[in-house]
């Protein structure tokens, strides 16, 4: 699970999104028995509503939970409507929107398109983060070509 502890900087774009953040800002921690597999302890409180051919639909109050690997948004009780996951997501040009602010973001899934109110480069650099710490964990990848070590 990821817990972030104040505030991303607010810089110029850096190498990795892991460059954003102040050292001590965010820790890993095991999954425990408060949170169900995967899903951060501390969720973002952010709206998201759907996107159709002939506007957008209504907001829907709900949090992000940032785990490594996911970007999941998931609507608050109360709320009929499916998680989203935007981890594989890509950020979309705005479509059009007059008044539009610059805090909504709008993201392309599989599922189709949505708006997420949080600021596009803030989007960015927690998909980037939890890919990179899903990369972190799974290791180095195996070099096929690559002899064992020898035993002599």
């Amino acid at each position: 699970m990821i817990n972030l502890v104040g505030l991303f900087r607010r810089q110029g774009k850096q190498g990795q999104a892991s460059d954003w953040i102040a050292p001590g800002q965010m820790t890993f921690q095991p999954d425990g028995p408060s949170t169900r597999p995967g899903q951060a302890a501390q969720p973002v409180p952010t709206r998201l509503r759907v996107v159709y051919d002939n506007g957008p639909g209504e907001w829907l109050r709900g949090a992000l939970r940032l785990a490594p690997g996911s970007l999941l948004w998931e609507p608050d009780a109360g709320i009929n409507a499916d998680p989203v996951e935007l981890a594989m997501s890509r950020a979309v040009p705005a479509q059009g929107g007059r008044g539009m602010s610059a805090m909504v973001t709008y993201v392309e899934t599989p599922t189709g398109l949505f708006q997420l109110e949080l600021d596009p480069e803030l989007f960015e650099m927690s998909r980037e983060l939890v890919a990179e710490e899903a990369a972190r964990r799974a290791g180095p990848p195996a070099d096929p070509g690559a002899f064992p070590p020898s035993t002599n």
